[in-house]
């Protein structure tokens, strides 16, 4: 008689520390929300099209002002309403690879949809003429170099080429304009110039004239050298209005076409609004008005301007007034602030308004407050009372996951008396890695970037791969600093970092790690510094500082000087920030000095993960490292390249793997936890 064949051999499975299985969780779930990107109410306030990202893809979403769902949704993005309140242009896509995006119509009475052009590239902003007969579109070319605000990866409108070719003039971001028929037909879209430039931001109401920020070059460097300029629709050619000393972004025209308003800052764009008369020129610059990031005349008030932006960890609105008796040139009143993100289509505080100015349509959320779309009227009794339109989410597992984490505002003093603010996230009643549930805890510092950029209280802040929500669950005490550089707090402080890259913003972090433990919050001798991007240049010069016991660094700069050569904002950046020069010797002298490549390996464990086409920050930035401290040091480094991604991961396997594999160093390098399993045999 045979003998029975053996069983099959089970594997023990093993098991999922608490600390690794929470960090997988919350990401996971947020991964899993909608994402509601722009609201625009509809010119009578009636109605409101929502722009929402998720797994399905980008489409936008028709509901009432008071909040009921009509049931109407399109694929596509960059919604505008026509003055009749009932069309919608709006920019859709294909489903052949190789198709180019469409200018399409939307009846939302009756569904109909009606192409009317092809359009010869990616679509950055879509404006209505007042009147809705015309369109004025901005639209990169294929190739175009983006931003690592938008992944630092080129345009691309169908497969990728082999070659990839690189010309002086390919890749330029360009106006198109149209005349919109009477019955829906097909239109053609004009090229409207500028030639020889690149459109960065443009405004616009109708008519042959618009303002843009413009610049000779067509790599994002060129935007930290734009112009403020009049644009002729008819021929293309322009004239500068304003050369700033920093940066221009949010351009906006008052009703009667007379003046430009637009701000001004450093890098990504939070900064103080400049006025300018088209007619005779006057430059009027008000620093009263601090840290906007969206400004239009108000629609009460013909001599004021409303403005949005930051608040330090929060966002605020407040109305302007000129005055040149005032404190700053300007009187300043905020009629909302609140410990939330208001956010709009750039990720920074915005408002779309009905066409009376009456009721203004945002993006909110805060902890505990998963993104929705909400409305709010601007004058009377509930006068900026913010209510959500959107039902998004509804049982989303993020709201379990993200239930155990508290977020909290804290501050301390620089070692030069600098007063900074941050945040502070934790889950009390989870116990701490290797600690237990009470007394201090591990300290995950993690680093935004720009560094112009800003810790913000939103509901899962996304920064640095997502993890400050993540860790926090996971039993870490987590601080987001925002050091000098850091918007929110006013452009001195923005300012306050130029010329001193990884000098006073390392002070800065460094005061609030030591902040923490005299509190009694942190425990002495367990932290970490993680950083994206900037962020992540200042966690690499933070690893040799003493007060860490592990690295994680991040998309990060980290050798000016082939920065200065390789990257898409390289010679605009460095420059700006004053870092150097690679012109000069003494320029390209300091680019080395501030880079962390030429300098000691660190005695601590540093983890490098970096993605595979970023432009902004190219991979070898993150091969130097790793050459120069693994051979230079004793202490373990490693490097992690994610294929296809580039400056932000968004492959969700990538991200998960590359959390995971944060999660398990910190937690083997600073609490002492094996973590043989959990990213050994992981392969992106």
């Amino acid at each position: 008689m045979p003998r029975p064949a053996p069983s099959p051999v089970r594997e023990r499975p093993v098991r999922e520390r608490p600390a690794a299985a929470a960090v997988r969780r919350v990401l996971e779930a947020v991964l899993d929300l909608d994402h509601p990107l722009e609201a625009r109410p509809s010119p009578d306030g009636r109605q409101v099209a929502v722009t929402v990202a998720g797994s399905g893809g980008t489409h936008v979403r028709l509901v009432e002002a008071d909040g009921r769902e009509t049931g109407g949704t399109l694929a596509g993005q960059f919604p505008r309403w026509l003055p009749d309140s009932r069309t919608l242009l709006l920019v859709t896509g294909s489903d052949t690879p190789a198709a180019l995006p469409a200018l399409t119509l939307w009846d939302t009475l009756d569904g109909r949809t009606t192409t009317l052009a092809s359009i010869p590239g990616e679509t950055e902003d879509l404006l209505v003429a007042d009147d809705g007969s015309e369109v004025l579109l901005l639209v990169a070319d294929d190739g175009a170099e983006r931003d690592g605000m938008h992944l630092g990866l080129p345009v691309r409108l169908g497969r990728n080429p082999a070659p990839e070719s690189f010309r002086p003039d390919a890749g330029r971001r360009r106006l198109l304009h149209a005349a919109l028929p009477a019955q829906p037909e097909t239109v053609v879209l004009r090229e409207a110039g500028p030639p020889g430039l690149t459109v960065w931001n443009v405004a616009w109401r109708g008519g042959p004239r618009a303002v843009a920020t413009v610049s000779p070059e067509n790599l994002p460097s060129g935007y930290y050298r734009g112009r403020l300029a009049h644009v002729d629709l008819t021929d293309g050619s322009t004239r500068t209005l304003y050369a700033p000393q920093g940066q221009l972004a949010a351009p906006a025209l008052t009703p009667d076409g007379r003046r430009a308003v637009v701000v001004e800052g450093i890098s990504i764009v939070a900064g103080r609004p400049v006025l300018v008369d088209l007619a005779d020129g006057t430059v009027t610059r008000p620093t009263a008005a601090e840290d906007a990031t969206w400004l239009l005349p108000d629609p009460h008030a013909a001599d004021r301007l409303l403005l949005a932006g930051w608040a330090g960890t929060g966002s605020r609105i407040a109305r302007v007034r000129l005055d040149p008796a005032a404190d700053g040139g300007a009187d300043v009143t905020t009629v909302w602030q609140e410990q939330a993100v208001l956010g709009g289509p750039a990720f920074q505080p915005a408002l779309a308004l009905s066409a009376d100015g009456t009721l203004a349509a945002a993006v909110l959320d805060a902890p505990g407050r998963p993104p929705q779309a909400v409305v709010a009227a601007t004058a009377g009794p509930d006068a900026w009372s913010w209510r959500p339109v959107t039902g998004l989410n509804p049982h989303a597992a993020a709201h379990t996951a993200l239930a155990p984490v508290r977020t909290r505002e804290t501050s301390w003093t620089s070692a030069d008396g600098r007063p900074v603010h941050g945040l502070l996230l934790d889950a009390p009643g989870t116990p701490a890695p290797g600690m237990g549930r009470t007394g201090p805890r591990p300290l995950a510092v993690l680093v935004h970037g720009g560094p112009s950029w800003q810790w913000s209280a939103g509901h899962a802040p996304g920064d640095v791969l997502g993890l400050a929500p993540a860790l926090a669950a996971a039993g870490w005490l987590v601080l987001l600093p925002n050091v000098r550089g850091s918007s929110g707090y006013g452009l001195d402080h923005a300012l306050g970092v130029v010329g001193d890259l990884g000098r006073g913003d390392l002070d800065d972090l460094l005061t609030g790690v030591t902040a923490a433990v005299e509190r009694g919050e942190a425990a002495p001798g367990r932290a970490a510094v993680l950083g994206h991007s900037y962020g992540g240049h200042l966690a690499a010069t933070a690893a040799r500082s003493g007060a860490f016991r592990a690295a994680v660094v991040v998309s990060a700069p980290t050798d000016w000087l082939s920065f200065a050569h390789t990257s898409n904002i390289g010679g605009g950046y460095e420059h700006t920030y004053g870092i150097g020069d690679a012109r000069t010797p003494e320029g390209r002298a300091a680019l080395v000095a501030n880079s962390p490549v030429f300098r000691p390996a660190p005695d601590i464990p540093v983890l490098v993960l970096h993605g595979e086409r970023d432009r902004v920050t190219p991979v070898s930035q993150a091969h130097e490292l790793y050459r120069a401290w693994s051979r230079g040091g004793a202490a373990p480094v490693e490097l992690h390249v994610y294929p296809g991604e580039g400056h932000e991961f968004t492959d969700p396997a990538h991200l998960l793997d590359a959390a995971a594999r944060a999660e398990a160093w910190l937690a083997r390098h600073v609490v002492g936890e094996d973590t043989a399993h959990p990213a050994k045999d992981r392969t992106p």
